[in-house]
């Protein structure tokens, strides 16, 4: 019995929760104006480059979706407008002097309101501005900023 109570609890919690933190304004913004997440992560990356050794390897710059399930966690108690939409691993490569490749990741998360993006972001990581990012194909929304960046262990001090 305790676990049905539980399951149910941990269900209306989940569709409870499935608006993502967006007022009314900024939901109904207009898809077609923002940067897709492959876009935004391409100009993550060359920025990086710009004062970096290597060399950009031109469009190596990929997105994955990352699970829901810890965004759900990150949100759980979070107030409505301070909430993360998703999260995806982007990953791109580059070129060392000596031609050999190493691959790079920083994650982008995209939050429902522009207040939260700008408060959650990593000052020294936010290298392009906080723009409205789109995925149509996961049907998610919202405004990126990245974290956590990743450099091969060889470009490590």
């Amino acid at each position: 019995m305790f676990r049905g109570i539980l399951v149910l609890v941990f269900f209306f919690l989940l569709v409870s929760n499935q608006s993502i933190g967006q007022s009314n304004d900024e939901a109904s913004g207009d898809a077609q104006n923002g940067i897709t997440v492959s876009e935004y992560c391409d100009k993550f990356a060359r920025k990086y480059f710009e004062s970096h050794p290597s060399e950009y390897l031109e469009n190596s710059a990929i997105a994955v979706m990352e699970s829901d399930v810890i965004m759900w966690f990150s949100n759980i108690f979070a107030p409505a407008d301070s909430k993360f939409t998703s999260g995806y691993d982007c990953k791109f490569q580059a070129s060392n002097k000596e031609g050999k490749f190493q691959e790079f990741s920083v994650s982008l998360f995209l939050t429902g309101t522009l207040a939260f993006a700008e408060y959650t972001q990593w000052e020294d990581l936010q290298i392009v501005p906080i723009e409205y990012v789109v995925d149509l194909n996961n049907s998610r929304i919202g405004y990126g900023v990245f974290k956590y960046l990743e450099t091969p262990w060889c470009l490590k001090v």
